[in-house]
């Protein structure tokens, strides 16, 4: 310890280094090891000291300057056994008396020293129950401490200094400390080491001794780093525990969305079309002008229904994943592949490139049409120089950490990939965006100058159509209905075609003035109420009559088409009569235009359009608020308020459905 940081001879063979207040010693002592060993070569340093977390300092020290063999530990308790014991005998300090300015400076060194010892503790890298019952510890000692020091010491160090410097001597300040309340707290009584090292420190100040050459050589450098601050920073460093090198991960930038340009809106394909896009839209397809220097003819999501043969014939036809059938039954799913496999072989196309969808397994082979089926792995397809770049699905995970993958993708003229980027074509029917993260951050990080012009995807039925995003024309090919496939509501789209060949759709006819007429009501005189719950695997639906009481209800199932699931309950339900106001639940406002239709079209129904709510509406009315917590028990508690309401009726009947009972 000592105030200054000095190394000062005891006899001609024995000097003491002081670490001062700058420093800790054992930091001293990592230091003035590593110097030994570096400048002595065969030199041997002992080091006394029980604490672990030092011995393993200045063994490390000694490794990295490859003196290890020459460094000796020697524990405190057995070197002040064999060596101390006989060397220094106990001083009688009961007879002296204290002086009360010894006594002010030793309780101000007590206090300061709690505080640095506080300090320590925050630094250390301690856990939460150590670190607190450690803290508490040393406050409760401060707070006994408190009003001990009535004249503040700002430097107590000095102070010692100057007492000891004025004639104080060791059984004085000891009995000081031991009026102050010291040499009864503390393991290692740092304060008290405090005292013992001013009084050494004026003991030994101007005295000389023998040329030593270590010896001598420890102390310049040692009085060298206590000029200079700057050297004793960097000697402290030099042994100080380097913290570990963390690997610099390259981060993207932050992207919410693909900036793009404006698009025309289509009523049969929802995602529009591109404004400087001439496209020419048939009931059995979309074509558009060449992109690609080549003609392509682009299908997705078909779900195993049966495809109409393409008129025209080109160079590359893509499907963009979701062919398989995917039902409970194998003889249907392995019957639906063979009429696609079929299909592909009817089609005069040079190159057939099939994608992996989430619907789609991953071992498949075409044994009629040849098709290359990308299922696994990413990779680059080149057709006469014409690169490909395929992402099936599940793969696109850890795109945007893959180099080699991102210079792939930059360099293709097609990019093939199952869904859509996030942000653009991948609006569902709930106004959710469900597209990929991952391929629009690698889109967006690959892509700078140079990018794919075209990009081919699918997935989300109900944003079919087509966007710019730069340079690079993002089509959606989604042949399937919104929501669940039950049929395919669109055709194709061609890329490259022939547009004088290209079929053509009639065209339309002249707009009609509407003429305001009275309103006259259709069928029966007393309303009727027709309540539909359109759910994904069954349709339940129910009658009611002008006061609201229940007539009929009835329940129906069609995997294939779920309007004629609709009309065939509602027939059941009617009865030869007809629904003067027709209210729909379930599955969105598209299905519940679809379902409308098909009854208009029955001629079950005697309105011009249907009341879509949601589930939210009708449970607040008649479900009580601890029956509406979640939806699992809003569906207990509606089955069980329709057995009372159908308890009623004449012919009770037991198919009771869940979405029977909710209509």
């Amino acid at each position: 310890h000592g105030l200054a940081a000095e190394c000062l001879a005891v006899d001609d063979k024995l000097r003491v280094v002081f670490a001062g207040t700058a420093q800790s010693a054992d930091d001293c002592i990592v230091r003035d090891v590593a110097y030994l060993l570096e400048e002595n070569p065969s030199l041997s340093v002992s080091v006394v000291t029980s604490d672990s977390g030092l011995i393993a300092r200045c063994r490390k020290a000694a490794r990295a300057r490859g003196r290890n063999g020459r460094l000796d530990i020697c524990g405190s308790v057995r070197f002040a056994e064999t060596v101390l014991d006989e060397a220094l005998g106990a001083d009688a300090v009961d007879h002296v008396s204290a002086n009360e300015d010894h006594v002010a400076v030793a309780k101000a060194l007590q206090v300061s020293t709690e505080r640095a010892s506080l300090k320590r503790v925050r630094n250390k890298r301690l856990t939460k129950k150590r670190r607190k019952g450690t803290t508490n510890d040393v406050t409760a000692s401060l707070a006994s401490l408190n009003g001990l020091n009535d004249k503040p010491i700002k430097t107590p160090d000095a102070a010692l200094e100057e007492l000891v410097s004025n004639g104080a001597t060791l059984p004085q300040l000891e009995a000081a400390i031991r009026q102050a309340g010291g040499g009864l707290r503390g393991r290692e009584k740092t304060w008290e080491r405090c005292v013992r090292a001013a009084y050494l420190h004026k003991c030994l100040r101007g005295k000389t001794a023998a040329p030593h050459k270590v010896l001598d050589g420890l102390a310049v450098y040692v009085n060298k780093l206590m000029t200079s601050r700057a050297l004793a920073r960097e000697a402290v460093l030099k042994t100080a525990k380097r913290p570990p090198r963390l690997k610099v991960k390259k981060r993207l930038e932050p992207l919410k969305q693909l900036k793009q340009i404006e698009s025309v809106s289509s009523k049969t394909w929802p995602g529009g079309w591109p404004v400087d896009v001439s496209v020419i839209e048939t009931p059995r397809g979309a074509f558009l002008p060449d992109l690609v220097n080549c003609s392509v003819a682009l299908v997705s999501d078909t779900h195993g229904f049966r495809i109409d043969d393409l008129p025209m014939k080109g160079d590359v036809l893509i499907h963009a994943g979701d062919f398989w059938l995917d039902t409970q039954n194998r003889n249907r799913n392995a019957k639906a592949f063979e009429d696609f496999d079929a299909w592909l072989y009817r089609q005069d196309f040079t190159h057939k490139i099939v994608l992996r969808g989430n619907h789609d397994p991953v071992r498949c082979e075409f044994k009629a049409s040849n098709a290359t089926y990308i299922a696994a792995k990413r990779q680059t397809i080149d057709i006469n120089g014409l690169k490909v770049y395929c992402v099936p699905h599940g793969s696109a995970v850890s795109l945007t950490k893959d180099f080699k993958a991102l210079k792939e993708l930059r360099d293709a003229d097609i990019l093939l990939t199952h869904a859509p980027p996030r942000g653009t074509l991948d609006t569902t029917y709930e106004g959710n965006n469900a597209g990929s993260k991952a391929l629009r951050d690698a889109y967006y990080n690959a892509c700078d100058d140079e990018a794919p012009t075209l990009w081919v995807c699918g997935h989300i039925h109900e944003s079919a159509g087509a966007a710019r995003v730069g340079a690079t024309t993002i089509i959606n090919a989604g042949m399937a209905n919104a929501g669940r496939a039950k049929r395919l509501d669109r055709g194709f789209v061609a890329v490259g075609a022939d547009l004088a060949e290209a079929p053509r759709a009639p065209p339309s006819p002249p707009p009609v003035e509407e003429v305001e007429e009275e309103l006259t009501m259709v069928g029966p005189a007393l309303p009727r109420l027709l309540a539909v719950d359109l759910g994904e695997k069954t349709v339940g639906v129910a009658l009611y009559d002008e006061q609201g009481a229940l007539l009929d209800f009835a329940a129906a199932t069609d995997e294939e088409d779920g309007a004629r699931a609709v009309v065939a309950a509602a027939e059941r339900c009617l009865g030869g009569r007809q629904a003067t106001v027709v209210v729909c639940e379930g599955t969105g406002r598209l299905l519940a235009d679809e379902a409308f239709d098909a009854l208009s079209q029955s001629g079950l129904v005697a309105c011009e359009a249907p009341h879509v709510i949601n589930p939210d509406e009708w449970r607040a009315a008649v479900l009580a608020p601890r029956e509406r917590v979640n939806a699992k028990k809003a569906k207990h508690a509606a089955r069980l308020v329709a057995r009372q309401l159908a308890g009623g009726l004449e012919h009770w009947r037991e198919d009771l459905t869940t979405d029977a009972a909710e209509a």
